[in-house]
């Protein structure tokens, strides 16, 4: 049963706020001497917010019904464990609640210890543990850009934090914003097999709006190019070393997983698509600190 509610907390998806934090540190240590202290308090609350985002939509998901009838794959269909019985749903919101608590009260400590400009990143938060799942995905295409920035919001946080002030803020968002959007993109491949019984329930994500293979591949391919033109611009400015070019080997899965939106047929043999996307995420993520370290 601890496994059980183990595996529910954490989830892969908590690597996504791992890294964009890890990012922005990584971008600010490049500017002299961080707070290791309070940089790894943010990575905590950071991570802490995913988990409450995570449990959240669980929730929610089985409480509206949606989640007892979308497929079930490894990254799409919402908690098996939840809709199995295996964990109640209530402990599952409770354990959402618990997590904001403390992520918010790091958020706050650390506004007080470095500036109430983050108190707009904490309010972001929030919005985004209670009311992304039952109100975001209620508008027109706003699911995915809300998650973006969502993430690009923790990545500056964190460089705020370690670094102590946004001095130099505009050539880490070249770093940043990439890493952030990629959480948005990961969340629009894996909406793909949900997308029907996600309209049934009101979602009006990029998926169901486009309502094609094609455009939303096409969408997807648009979005990941964003994150490699910002980098390659920050290395032909000299803003970013070349060794973050490295982040290009990625690129073929880009290729890959595209056709693999394109030509959709069920969520089995889909899912392919999916594990190949997330590994390619967390591996530019983790290139992108990787580069700024060497």
């Amino acid at each position: 049963m601890l496994n059980d509610y183990l595996s529910e907390i954490f989830e892969p998806t908590i690597l996504l706020a791992f890294f964009c934090s890890a990012v922005g540190i990584a971008a600010a240590s490049r500017f002299g001497s961080i707070n290791l202290p309070l940089s790894a308090a943010v990575v905590v609350g950071a991570v802490l917010a995913q988990i409450s985002v995570n449990l959240m939509n669980d929730y929610h998901d089985y409480a509206s019904g949606l989640d007892k009838e979308t497929p079930k794959t490894k990254f799409s269909g919402g908690s098996r464990l939840v809709a199995s019985g295996a964990i109640r749903h209530r402990d599952v919101f409770y354990m959402s609640v618990s997590a904001a608590a403390i992520a918010g009260i790091i958020g706050l400590y650390l506004s007080f210890a470095v500036t109430p400009a983050l108190l707009v990143l904490i309010a972001v938060g929030a919005i985004a543990i209670f009311l992304y799942t039952k109100y975001i995905t209620r508008f027109p295409l706003l699911p995915e850009p809300f998650v973006m920035l969502a993430f690009v919001l923790v990545g500056v946080g964190s460089y705020v934090v370690a670094h102590g002030s946004f001095t130099g803020i505009s050539t880490a968002l070249l770093a940043v914003v990439p890493a952030g959007m990629l959480g948005g993109i990961a969340l629009l491949a894996n909406e793909v097999p949900d997308a029907e019984i996600d309209k049934k329930f009101g979602r009006r994500h990029a998926v169901i709006m486009f309502n094609s293979n094609r455009k939303t591949s096409a969408y997807y391919v648009a979005l990941e190019s964003i994150t490699y033109a910002i980098v390659i611009y920050g290395v032909v400015q000299s803003a970013l070393s070349p060794f973050f070019l490295a982040v290009l080997v990625t690129l073929p899965v880009v290729g890959y997983v595209g056709v693999g939106i394109l030509r959709y047929r069920d969520p089995q043999s889909y899912e392919k698509y999916m594990a190949a996307n997330v590994t390619a995420i967390f591996i530019y993520q983790a290139l992108l600190v990787l580069a700024y370290s060497i």
